[in-house]
């Protein structure tokens, strides 16, 4: 019997995380939720790499741990993944299976290494890259909004699958996952995973994925994929983006309204001076061939600024001297 709980589920627009460790009668149960596929979201951009070091730590500190059985080896470990918990959710599971498998390795000494076994901790950042990518084409072939595609999304779905027998590796290939219809810490009903790996989380979030059709679109301000509300106008996502909490949604539409207002005013001065030479026409300070040639230059000078390939202040400079 595990010495832990885990699980997950999905209830009205949000993704639970329970958990709790079974070993201590005053350990209380910790609840975090997030907003429909954030945890997802957030593990598919996730910089694994930098975190490899880490795991190489753990890796050596099993290594030891087979031949010494020490507390400071297995504390190692234990430290490094409380570390990784912090980074994301799915890590936080991570932790809880491995801090119940030193126990059951305490109880089956004899079997240490099968029980702890390093290599698959070892692998587990090249296993997760790999992950990210098969997601990342799944939301590009099969769930983006704009796409282009008007094919329905099972046949896209299908198109996606097949690809992975010309190109290995390519798809993430769908497998068995153990969930249970259950009632739920808000006293209703829903499909709960109990995980037993990072892999069944990552699937449990993609079927629910197909399943809705969930339409996904790249964030106009970061570039990344977020979920599509039930409006499908929405251009920003909801994830954070700096120190303060400040989203993609805020920040892009400030960004959006500090460009509608440089651009109103961009073509504000513009016609400004426009207007002001072509009355010279009248007055005789300019001949009509003048007025036209300058006037084309003007606005390719416009097009540069409001394409940002030259401030606000040097276009008005540049009309100025000419």
């Amino acid at each position: 019997m595990a010495d832990y709980l885990f699980y997950t589920y999905f209830e009205e627009g949000r993704e639970y995380f329970v958990y709790k460790d079974l070993t201590f009668e005053r350990s209380h149960k910790k609840e975090k939720d997030f907003p429909f596929l954030e945890s997802l979201l957030r593990f598919t951009y996730l910089d694994i790499w930098p975190m490899e070091n880490l795991f190489k730590k753990m890796d050596k500190a099993l290594l030891n741990f087979y031949r010494e059985r020490d507390a400071d080896s297995r504390g190692i470990v234990m430290s490094t993944l409380e570390e990784l918990a912090k980074k994301h959710i799915y890590f936080e599971f991570l932790r809880f299976d491995w801090q119940a498998r030193f126990r059951n390795a305490e109880q089956h000494p004899d079997d240490v290494q099968e029980i702890l076994p390093h290599k698959q901790l070892r692998h587990i950042p090249s296993d997760l890259d790999t992950l990210q990518k098969q997601i990342m084409r799944l939301f590009q072939d099969v769930l983006d909004i704009d796409d282009g595609k008007k094919r329905p999304v099972h046949e896209k779905l299908q198109a996606y699958l097949d690809k992975e027998k010309r190109e290995p590796l390519y798809a993430y290939q769908f497998r068995p996952i153990s969930t249970i219809y259950e009632r739920t810490g808000n006293g209703t009903f829903a499909e709960v995973l109990h995980p037993t790996s990072i892999s069944d989380l990552v699937e449990f979030s993609l079927r629910e994925c197909v399943k809705r059709e969930q339409r996904m679109r790249i964030c106009s301000y970061c570039g990344k994929y977020f979920a599509i509300p039930r409006r499908n106008t929405a251009e920003f996502c909801n994830l954070t983006v700096d120190e303060n909490g400040h989203t993609c949604r805020e920040v892009g539409a400030v960004k959006r309204w500090a460009e509608k207002k440089n651009s109103d005013e961009l073509f504000k001065e513009y016609r400004r001076e426009y207007k002001k030479r072509f009355n010279w026409i009248k007055a005789g300070k300019i001949s009509p061939g003048a007025f036209y040639a300058w006037s084309a230059a003007a606005k390719g000078k416009r097009d540069e600024c409001a394409a940002g390939k030259m401030s606000f202040d040097e276009f008005k400079e540049w009309l100025s001297e000419f």
